[in-house]
């Protein structure tokens, strides 16, 4: 059996009108649904964590977690 992607979230931060950061999530069942989710983001918000859920070669589930870090250079 070949490693495959079953599904995973990204999470989103954003600040709030009380300028409170909030995490959104949103799900995505495939690789390219996930880049698609990924395409139309703005500075308003930006992807904090992906999480991709699978099964190993073995059948096996598997977690695999992108973190990402934004800096604002002014």
């Amino acid at each position: 059996m070949a490693a495959k992607v079953t599904d995973g979230i990204i999470i989103f931060r954003s600040w709030n009108t009380s300028r409170q950061l909030v995490e959104t999530e949103e799900t995505f069942t495939s690789l390219d649904e996930l880049f698609a989710r990924c395409l139309p983001l703005s500075d308003q918000k930006l992807v904090d964590r992906i999480i991709i859920h699978g099964l190993d070669d073995d059948g096996k589930p598997r977690q695999l977690i992108l973190v990402f870090e934004s800096v604002t250079v002014s």
